[in-house]
């Protein structure tokens, strides 16, 4: 089974506890600072950049629209830079395999 396919299966579930998506297309947004900081004090979940959440959609199906990120490489070095600065994470609770970019038909 591909990525992809387990990316779509995620979302059929919508966001939960356990999964946050954020549109993210120029770059790592504040927002997802308190998701992280809700992952970290319960039971952790995933984070999707580059996908966005139509609210007014009912079909859960075309509920999620996967738009991408400008500069993965960018954002991806931003967000460790973040996560390892203590003046905004107390611990960096991720390690290199969490982290991870994937291609959407280009």
């Amino acid at each position: 089974m591909t990525k992809e396919i387990n990316t779509h299966q995620l979302l059929l579930g919508g966001e939960r506890v356990t999964l946050e998506c954020k549109k993210a297309t120029k770059g790592v947004p504040t927002s997802l600072w308190d998701t992280y900081s809700a992952f970290a004090n319960t039971y952790g979940g995933t984070i999707l950049l580059g996908v966005v959440e139509h609210m007014d959609e009912h079909d859960k199906a075309k509920r999620f629209e996967i738009v991408g990120v400008e500069d993965a490489d960018k954002i991806r070095k931003d967000l460790w830079n973040i996560v390892n600065s203590k003046e905004k994470v107390n611990v960096n609770l991720l390690h290199d395999d969490d982290i991870q970019t994937i291609d959407f038909d280009g």
